[in-house]
């Protein structure tokens, strides 16, 4: 059976689930979590002060759960990016750049989703949550996703705002709409522009063939599907940028399939480029400076997958592990049912890269 359409007897992935301190290990602050359960609204949660650009913001940030929550106007008062709302979907939505957060207010919360990606998280880390009738968003869900980055200083109790540098490159959209009456066929992949011709050209296409391919195997696959019995079916592909600075570029691709049975399931793609020539980057490429490197992952995944692994896996390195480059470092993930069973989705573990290279290194420097 093909890797795409694999995911029939699986379940829909958790979502990106990103953890660390930093990147490299430097001092920018990723907002504090507790792990434990955020809640719709809390009361007299303690109060941050926020700075951009060395001024003191009139609005105030909030504490919620051991998260740090930005109020959604921060963005458009001090950041300059326009809101939106839309009223028949109670969809509030910003752009940063490439990226569109949309977020919609029902009774049951606040669903987020950055340019049709659902962002899901196990700690609620990246949750947007209406407090006091207000919008907040994690500070987490900023730096991560929309180039926001802050110091936090704690005599202060306050957070600096800045802009991060990010590539000087343009991402857009490309969706496929094979739908027909035996499914629905909707795939969205990503499209840079910016590069040199033969830079784009090499990213551009690796893109292109992956969504096709996912689309030719969706309808295939869907042609066999009984009309007299079966509910239609349902495919999509989805993609979220986890990185783009220092000449890298990360972006994780999620390929859902229905084709009946109780549910669906994601298969997860991590792709990684160098924007100076275009080729993507392997494992070996940003963990070179260590020789060590497949010793100390297999270690600390086998360590960290322990109490989820089916008993008869080691949940240690593969021999091809899949991963992307996040803010918080570098991310390994396992397919569902790799590892573990359906509850535990698609297992992503982040790791610092402090926490693996030598002290100093930078694992982007050949990049650059």
């Amino acid at each position: 059976m093909n890797k795409t359409v694999k995911w029939t007897s699986a379940v829909l992935a958790a979502g990106v689930l990103l953890g660390g301190t930093g990147l490299i290990g430097g001092n920018s602050v990723l907002a504090a979590t507790t792990g434990t359960k955020t809640v719709t609204q809390a009361v007299q949660q303690p109060s941050v002060v926020l700075k951009y650009k060395g001024q003191v913001l009139t609005q105030q940030g909030k504490i919620v759960d051991g998260n740090t929550m930005i109020p959604l106007t921060v963005l458009r008062d001090a950041f300059g990016l326009a809101i939106q709302y839309n009223s028949t979907t109670k969809t509030y939505s910003v752009s940063s750049d490439s990226v569109k957060l949309n977020m919609e207010v029902s009774d049951y919360g606040v669903s987020t989703d950055l340019n049709g990606y659902y962002i899901y998280s196990m700690t609620g880390n990246h949750e947007v949550k209406m407090i006091n009738d207000r919008l907040y968003v994690p500070f987490k869900l900023l730096n991560d996703y929309l180039g926001v980055q802050g110091v936090y200083n704690p005599a202060q109790k306050s957070l600096e705002l800045s802009k991060k540098v990010m590539n000087d490159i343009k991402i857009t959209s490309v969706t496929l709409d094979k739908s027909n009456k035996n499914a629905s066929i909707k795939v969205q992949y990503p499209k840079i522009s910016g590069l040199t011709d033969e830079v784009q050209n090499t990213i551009n296409a690796a893109f292109k063939k992956e969504a096709e391919l996912f689309a030719s195997e969706s309808e295939k696959e869907a042609s066999r599907r009984d009309g007299t019995i079966e509910n239609k079916y349902d495919y999509s592909q989805t993609y979220v940028v986890t990185f783009n600075r220092e000449g890298v570029l990360s972006i994780v691709v999620d390929q859902y399939g229905y084709s009946g049975g109780a549910h669906g399931g994601t298969m997860r793609e991590g792709h990684t480029f160098s924007l100076k020539d275009g080729k993507k980057i392997e494992l070996k490429d940003l963990l070179k400076a260590e020789p060590n490197y497949k010793q100390k992952l297999d270690k600390m995944l086998k360590e960290s997958t322990k109490d989820i692994a089916f008993p008869e896996s080691t949940g240690g390195l593969t021999d091809k592990p899949a991963f992307y480059v996040s803010e918080s470092g570098l991310a390994i993930f396992y397919q569902q049912y790799e590892i573990a069973p359906y509850a535990a989705g698609i297992p992503t573990y982040t790791f610092n890269f402090s926490s693996i290279l030598p002290k100093g290194t930078d694992p982007f420097a050949s990049f650059k």
